[in-house]
């Protein structure tokens, strides 16, 4: 690896990146502006030409400044084991980024699952080769991919990137999200919300277009997937439940022993409501 001024017409962005946020790009053109250029790029060279590694919101403000040349980290292909190695590092240098949506990460995860399984093959040892097949977009073949990505982290690690099995899993079933869909809404709010995203990815790929138009119009033709759900079928948005509602919901789930443990700790609420009820 050497640090040179490279010609920006010479970098490629490869395709699947995640996109860049046009404000933060700007933001970044001041700052190179007032204080010039602190961290090079991270390019890989390709014949006469050079593929992206890390640093696309950084190329972005260069060109908006209209710049030849950006510094860069010039790496040769030789330095990487294989083409695996090349996308985990750009998965990897995605991950160490706070600015990450939920989205991001979850279009991170998928891809990370498909170059370990690609490198380390499917069949985690001690596992029969000859297992029964899932379908690749079933809940078992879900549980199957998850199990092995997360199994492959130390527990250290789970913790500080936050990827254990049940993470895993809700990262895949939001990165069932088409690409399309993906890119209309990747600067939205919906983008960060994670239980948003589990809901849009449990529809078919049709009605996620339809989704993400009524999310991303302008004005925002409604505000939830729910909401979204709700004009296309053409019925009723169902009324959010009250809050007593949602505990007495959960309450009602609990097993004998933790429901008493909840009314001795209210019981007060109880002893009152007893002896209004006798005075009636």
């Amino acid at each position: 690896m050497h640090i040179q001024d490279v010609d920006i017409t010479l970098i490629d962005v490869p395709a699947g990146r995640r996109v860049v946020d046009p404000d933060w790009a700007a933001a970044l053109a001041v700052d190179f502006q007032a204080r010039g250029q602190d961290e090079p790029i991270r390019i890989i060279r390709r014949g006469e030409r050079f593929r992206l590694n890390a640093g696309a919101h950084r190329l972005t403000a260069a060109k908006i400044l209209s710049w030849k040349a950006i510094s860069a980290k010039v790496y040769e292909p030789t330095e990487f084991a294989s083409e695996a190695a090349i996308k985990l590092a750009e998965i990897s240098e995605n991950f160490k980024r706070r600015e990450l949506t939920v989205l991001d990460r979850a279009f991170d995860v998928a891809a990370w699952r498909e170059v370990y399984e690609e490198a380390a093959g499917t069949v985690k040892p001690g596992r029969k080769k000859n297992r029964v097949k899932f379908d690749p977009n079933s809940e078992d073949a879900l549980e199957e991919q998850s199990t092995l990505l997360a199994s492959s982290f130390t527990t250290a690690s789970q913790k500080a990137l936050g990827l254990n099995k049940e993470a895993v899993k809700r990262y895949l079933r939001i990165a069932r999200i088409t690409q399309e869909v993906r890119e209309q809404i990747s600067l939205a709010p919906i983008a960060d919300n994670q239980s948003q995203l589990l809901a849009l990815s449990a529809e078919p790929a049709e009605r996620q277009v339809k989704i993400a138009n009524l999310l991303t119009s302008n004005p925002p033709a409604c505000s939830t997937v729910e909401d979204a759900i709700a004009m296309i079928d053409h019925v009723p948005r169902a009324s959010k439940p009250e809050r007593w509602e949602r505990v007495s919901d959960q309450f009602g789930k609990l097993p004998e022993t933790a429901q008493r443990r909840f009314m001795i700790e209210h019981w007060s609420i109880v002893e009152t409501i007893l002896a209004e009820r006798k005075a009636a």
